[in-house]
């Protein structure tokens, strides 16, 4: 797992899209936040994902909280879904976007 990433910093970023490459295990965050418009987390190694999309707090994509452990990567949305990730994360800006 790489250094601690600062969750908060996600607070209030827009969801773009999320990306999953079933043959070689990984998804992918696209995410826009205040100081990077091309932000990614990646979770590798993925065994299981599971997302609701049900907008119980209303119709938003923006996140409300990211929660990362060894083994988990959970995103709560500011419409009451979550998204969870089984799987190591790593986080990047991507060049050129």
């Amino acid at each position: 797992m790489p250094d601690q990433l600062d969750t908060s910093a996600l607070h209030d970023a827009t969801l773009v899209r999320l990306d999953l490459a079933w043959e070689s295990g990984e998804v992918t965050f696209h995410l826009r936040t205040g100081n990077n418009p091309s932000f990614r987390l990646r979770v590798v190694d993925v065994t299981a994902l599971t997302a609701t999309r049900h907008f119980e707090w209303g119709p938003s994509a923006s996140v409300n909280t990211v929660t990362l452990s060894g083994e988990a990567v959970v995103v709560e949305m500011q419409s009451g879904d979550v998204i969870s990730v089984t799987g190591r994360y790593s986080a990047e800006t991507e060049a050129g976007s």
